[in-house]
């Protein structure tokens, strides 16, 4: 392969190095960002929706939050193997096949006429997304070379960061029993041109020989395991047999025990224990653990909160969740550059305080706040939340080795997603009949975990030190 640009050190601080970034690269960003944001997008539609799928299929909370957390797992089980698959294939090649994926299961859960079966289309689209993601931004930083990586990221960035924004909305204006299949079938026509543009605009790229194999056996030994728990969790919401939630949850902690042990023995594991031992990846992986139980926690109760306070409809429903994309948007791109400076504590730690603070006022005063005020609150929990996310996944780079960096970047999509799922889980066990009445002790529940941001951000870096040189950016095409 023949090298876009040689390895060199990262530019220091004080320097403003500005490398043009000729339209060709432009439009490979735009068809990579796109993709991500018809992804990002299709998870923040599905959240508004959850309720409908209730109506629709008449199935209850604790069952229809499956419609995510399938697409969650399926996702962070895609991960390990698009690291492989690039390597073996060629990044367009999978990025192609990661939104092909993705198309036939949005078309078949557009068709779906079970719950269940949506769940399965459901697990299918996230599979394609899990593959898709990941290969855009390996893409991403290909073709931008390490003297435009800051610079592209960051446009990348902000195009998907628009979805949590727009999501909510349009989730909300296709929720109703009538016009439900469009949430999906919305990604079609998108999903089309960006697979005409990959093929157009995306320059093809050469394997890169024989890659490292993908723990195949520490794969079916974490996922089955996880779902297993979960699923235990999703029976003693469904009332279900004592019996049978005892025997699944007995077996899922055996499987998780197995793979612990598997982690520790091969060489690349799929998420790779070892790494808990460095202080720094630790504590990120702990943040973002909390975090990502917090962010999807909230996504999934803050429409049927509009729903069943102010009887909020369609679009309407969206609005708070939009309000919490609107700080995201506004605070992640500038929180990630400037802790590079910094260091992510400073970020963090007064950010995971501001987010207890934000959801333990939501929780006192969730039955007597007025509209207005509530979507000035969730701006400022987006704030917060992006002054998390950002530092936090930002400072795994600067935590591990440069041989170890996709390991650790697929051990965190991996966690945050498992948290994600399993405080989806939880919130459809604990909302039980959906009272409103519950929705306030649901989010002090989330202020004393949003505590912990705190605390587990102290143990964080500060600024880096100057004297120790930046890592060095090898990008290859």
């Amino acid at each position: 392969m023949e090298a876009l640009e040689k390895t060199s050190p990262v530019e220091p601080h004080d320097r403003k190095v500005v490398v043009e970034v000729d339209r060709r690269t432009w439009a490979i960003i735009a068809v990579l960002g796109f993709a991500a944001f018809m992804s990002v997008l299709d998870g923040t539609i599905v959240t508004v929706a959850v309720e409908t799928f209730g109506e629709v299929f008449h199935s209850s909370l604790t069952t229809t939050a499956w419609v995510a957390v399938g697409y969650l797992l399926a996702a962070a089980s895609a991960l390990p193997i698009s690291g492989w698959a690039i390597d073996r294939f060629g990044g367009r090649r999978i990025f192609v096949i990661g939104v092909s994926v993705f198309l036939v299961g949005s078309i078949l859960a557009s068709s779906a006429w079970s719950i269940g079966s949506l769940i399965a289309f459901r697990v299918v689209q996230g599979f394609g997304g899990g593959m898709m993601e990941p290969t855009a931004i390996t893409l991403a930083a290909s073709v931008a070379g390490p003297k435009r990586i800051g610079r592209i990221m960051g446009v990348l960035s902000l195009i998907v960061n628009v979805a949590p924004v727009l999501g909510p909305l349009v989730g909300g204006f296709f929720a109703t029993t009538a016009h439900w299949r469009l949430i999906f079938l919305i990604n079609v026509p998108v999903g089309a041109l960006v697979l005409i543009a990959a093929w157009l605009v995306i320059p093809s790229d050469v394997a890169k020989g024989e890659p490292q194999a993908v723990d195949l056996r520490g794969l079916f030994l974490l996922t089955p395991g996880f779902v297993a728990l979960l699923f235990a969790i999703d029976r003693v919401g469904a009332k279900g047999s004592v019996v049978v939630i005892a025997i699944t949850a007995i077996g899922g902690i055996a499987l998780l025990a197995a793979y612990g042990r598997r982690a520790l023995r091969v060489e690349v594991p799929v998420v790779d224990l070892r790494l808990l031992t460095r202080p720094g990846f630790a504590a990120s992986a702990g943040t973002v653990a909390v975090f990502g139980l917090i962010m999807y926690s909230s996504l999934i109760m803050l429409p049927l909160f509009l729903g069943q306070r102010f009887g909020a409809t369609g679009a309407g429903r969206g609005l708070l969740t939009t309000a919490l994309g609107v700080g995201l948007l506004i605070s992640m791109s500038y929180a990630s550059r400037r802790s590079d400076v910094t260091g992510p504590r400073p970020f963090v730690v007064p950010a995971g305080a501001v987010s207890a603070v934000g959801l333990g006022v939501f929780a006192l005063f969730d039955q007597h706040l007025p509209i207005g005020a509530l979507l000035v609150l969730f701006v400022v929990m987006g704030l917060s939340f992006g002054c998390i996310a950002a530092p936090t996944f930002s400072n795994v780079f600067r935590t591990v080795g440069e041989g170890e960096v996709a390991q650790a970047t697929t051990s965190m999509f991996i966690i945050v997603q498992a948290s994600a799922s399993l405080g989806l889980t939880l919130i459809g066990l604990l909302l039980g009949n959906g009272s409103v009445s519950r929705f306030g002790p649901l989010f002090g529940m989330l202020a004393v975990v949003a505590v912990g941001v705190s605390f587990i951000g102290r143990l964080l870096p500060g600024a880096p030190d100057p004297d120790v040189p930046a890592p060095q950016v090898a990008v290859a095409h």
